[in-house]
């Protein structure tokens, strides 16, 4: 039986006017051909409509756009639409390839969903630049290298999805910079070193030492508490911090934390760690 593409709906949201998807940024279309071009297997074809010769990114399969009515100079008279990539979809495709650097131009996104494909290399450090990015999904990929830290300055983001790569170093402390994050997901990696979040009285005492100037030291007890978070299934060492002893043990299984009730790993796969 011949596969079937799975092709998701676009939706277009408008604002008070019709008008003509005209607008989109050539730089924002430049920055999706640029992502094709790092797609070096797409068996499904799915970006097969991505056509750089084509400024309308309208009908491109896999985008959603909003149109937001601008006023200049606050004269009723003079109004302009504008259309803005808000969300990009490509859900257990089977592609293949990097993630070029230049897709974080799209500054507008809300959601980057590439969940579920073949994409290696590393996660750009540029990540940082989408200022309005509310869901980050890269889980179940084949992404190598460290968790830049610059995924910190994602302020706006909700949830972050990395799990089931190959994901290696520490985690980053700036993840405590995200307040409005709910939802962690980083098991299945290859992540080391400790859980960031030092407990407030171990905090305090650091404070007049060498980390007197260093905020980073309460990694993720500075940020409001996670609903959801999964670290388990890398190679994390030390303790859990208090602030973090609220989420299920099954959270830390399978690392190397020696904690009451968790189930950690081999201390044989533990050694270089």
């Amino acid at each position: 039986m011949k596969r079937l593409i799975p092709f998701q709906l676009i939706f277009v949201t408008f604002g008070f006017f019709l008008a003509k998807c005209d607008a989109v940024h050539p730089n924002e279309v430049h920055a999706l051909i640029v992502f094709k071009e790092a797609i070096f297997d797409d068996p499904l074809l799915i970006l097969s409509n991505w056509n750089g010769l084509d400024s309308d990114p309208c009908n491109w399969f896999l985008l959603e756009l909003s149109r937001r009515v601008i006023s200049l100079f606050l004269k009723a008279s003079s109004l302009e639409i504008h259309t803005f990539l808000v969300r990009i979809n490509i859900s257990s495709c089977s592609i293949k390839g990097f993630i070029a650097e230049e897709l974080f131009q799209l500054s507008s996104l809300s959601e980057l969903i590439l969940h579920g494909n073949n994409l290696i290399g590393p996660i750009p450090k540029e990540i940082g630049l989408l200022k309005h990015l509310k869901v980050l999904d890269l889980g179940m990929n084949q992404l190598s290298g460290r968790i830049p830290h610059e995924i910190g300055d994602l302020a706006s983001v909700v949830k972050i999805n990395l799990q089931s790569n190959g994901l290696t170093g520490k985690l980053p402390p700036e993840l405590g910079n995200l307040k409005n994050l709910q939802e962690l997901r980083l098991d299945r990696n290859k992540l080391q070193g400790t859980v960031p979040g030092a407990n407030a009285t171990d905090f305090a005492s650091t404070m007049r030492g060498k980390y007197a100037s260093d905020t980073n030291a309460l990694g993720f007890c500075r940020a409001s508490p996670l609903k959801v978070a999964d670290f388990s299934f890398n190679f994390l060492v030390g303790s859990i911090p208090k602030c973090l002893e609220y989420l299920p043990r099954t959270s830390f299984q399978g690392n190397c934390i020696k904690y009451k009730d968790i189930k950690p790993r081999d201390p044989r796969q533990c050694g270089t760690f």
